[in-house]
């Protein structure tokens, strides 16, 4: 006991951005110390109390190397995310029987290693320290280390957070020891998810049955308005009486629920038509499909409840241990996943474009606010497109958002930039790779026309070419390969080959002085 350490505190802070930082999935759990020697493995909790005998699984990592690790036990659910009610279970069992260690088990969750071989590690850098606990391989059984990332921005991990239901991310500064207490070196981020809901029922405070307590909510779907909870917190006094007159007034005596709800005899429920749509803060779909921890933020009156979209939840599932180990992966090829996509966006839609169309619009905010206005409406409709994630699209349809695009354009170069559409309503239906042409236009622009004092003409045309449809886009420009559009091509080329075979084709061609045209050949199939 006298070699433990407080454990190291994060700071509660909005998502760090900028270099230096790696990133962790933040666990519903209890925060331990272990202990590890050859022949036994000592549990504490941050207090360093004593809870090795609650959690007699975890011995079995006895006999390995003599470490001090600091991490989180963790319990899954049904749908294999970690579960503070599901590791309620076990909180108060000081020896649990057979039956308890099947029907909740646990792992530990390792993020940190403190000692390893006598020697201590804790100031060491995070991403050294990461690294030696990476070397002892836990991956498997009822000790494992869960994924950091160190090449991945931090919105990625807490998307990927958010769409699996974990509470948040907390980021770690690379270059940080570890620091007993709380540290500005680690920030938790936490997600707050919102869910709009229709009010069904109300039942009162427990010793004041004349007041509100808590609302039931639900959402439509197609067989009726579904329970998905109580809300209640989250309401200020006088919110409380306004929502009471509200309720009151459209009290019913049957339930608007077409599913079951809870018997709660200890409170009456009172019933009212399902006409107020309100909205709520959650952490999680539970695995009964109800809201977990929601907070009530308000009534939403401007919108019809017929507007209500009902969500996705997870269903239940069985499964023992290695849920854990599937949980672990999937967010781990989830994040892969996503980074993937972000640099493929990068790659698809200039940076360089991006900005300048902000500082466009911000400049016409205070000058041109009509045109502003309009301009962030065209530039809200190509960013939709741009980034729902497609890998096919039509020859009409990328051709619209090439408008859009245009259009930005044309609000910085004005009359630089002249534009010559030849397009065969007959090809319109081609399929093709999604933001292909929109990348090819983007190089015609940026490489070709905003290279030239007097600007010039980017011309785009498409025709039937026998079993074929030939798409060019050509610019009068320099002529010049540029570096950064070597990958572009070869994304495309790729893109091309994978989905339609070596029929397709990417035809290149920089003339010195005079410009560029490329070429997509694909089968017109439309």
């Amino acid at each position: 006991m006298s070699d433990l350490v407080r454990p190291m505190l994060p700071t509660a802070g909005p998502l760090p951005v900028g270099p230096g930082w790696a990133f962790e999935f933040s666990w519903d759990g209890i925060r331990t110390l272990a202990c590890v020697e050859p022949d036994r493995m000592c549990l504490f909790s941050g207090s360093h109390r004593s809870i090795t005998a609650a959690y007699p699984e975890l011995a079995a990592f006895a006999g390995r190397r003599r470490m001090l690790l600091d991490g989180k036990i963790v319990a899954l659910d049904s749908c294999g995310r970690p579960s503070f009610a599901q590791l309620h279970r076990r909180m108060n069992v000081q020896r649990p029987t057979a039956t308890v260690l099947r029907r909740a088990p646990v792992t530990y969750y390792v993020f940190d290693l403190l000692s390893l071989d006598g020697r201590s590690t804790a100031e060491l850098p995070y991403q050294r320290r990461r690294e030696l606990l990476a070397e002892l391989g836990l991956a498997e059984g009822p000790v494992v280390a869960p994924p950091c990332f160190l090449d991945t921005d931090g919105q990625t991990v807490l998307d990927t957070a958010a769409e699996h239901g974990l509470r948040g991310v907390v980021a770690k500064r690379v270059d940080s020891p570890y620091q007993p207490g709380r540290s500005r070196s680690w920030v938790q981020t936490s997600l707050r998810q919102s869910q709009e809901v229709i009010i069904g029922g109300w039942v009162p405070e427990h010793h004041h049955a004349a007041a509100l307590g808590a609302l039931l909510v639900g959402v439509p779907t197609a067989d009726g308005l579904r329970y998905v909870g109580q809300v209640g917190t989250g309401f200020t006094d006088a919110g409380r009486r306004e929502l009471l007159d509200k309720l009151t007034d459209l009290a019913q005596p049957a339930s608007p629920f077409a599913d079951e709800v809870p018997d709660r005899p200890d409170r009456p429920v009172h019933w009212v038509a399902p006409r107020l749509q309100g909205e709520v803060y959650y952490r999680q779909w539970t695995a009964q499909g109800h809201l977990g921890h929601p907070t009530w933020r308000g009534l939403r009156p401007a919108k019809h409840v017929a507007a209500v979209q009902a969500p996705v939840v997870l269903r239940a599932r069985e499964g023992g241990r290695e849920e854990d180990q599937a949980l672990l992966a999937e967010l781990d090829r989830a994040v892969a996943q996503v980074r993937a996509e972000l640099r493929t966006l990068r790659g698809q839609i200039s940076p360089h474009f991006l900005f300048n169309t902000i500082s466009t619009i911000v400049g016409l905010v205070s000058t041109d606010p009509p045109r502003a206005r309009d301009l962030l409406v065209v530039f809200a409709e190509f960013a939709r497109y741009s980034l729902r994630g497609a890998t096919d699209t039509t020859l009409a349809e990328e051709l619209e958002n090439i408008d859009r695009y245009l259009t930005l354009q044309r609000s910085r170069f004005r009359e630089r930039l002249r534009v010559h559409l030849d397009v065969a309503p007959v090809v319109l239906p081609v399929v093709l790779p999604f933001l292909a042409v929109q990348q090819l236009v983007d190089n015609a622009v940026r490489n070709g026309i905003e290279r030239k004092q007097l600007g010039g003409t980017v011309t785009i045309s498409a025709r039937a070419q026998g079993p074929d449809c030939l798409i060019t886009v050509a610019d009068d420009g320099p002529g010049r390969e540029e570096a950064d559009f070597r990958d572009v091509l070869c994304t495309i080329d790729d893109q091309l080959r994978d989905s339609f075979g070596e029929r397709a084709a990417l035809i290149v061609d920089f003339v010195p002085g005079t410009g560029t045209t490329i070429s997509i050949r694909v089968l017109n199939r439309g």
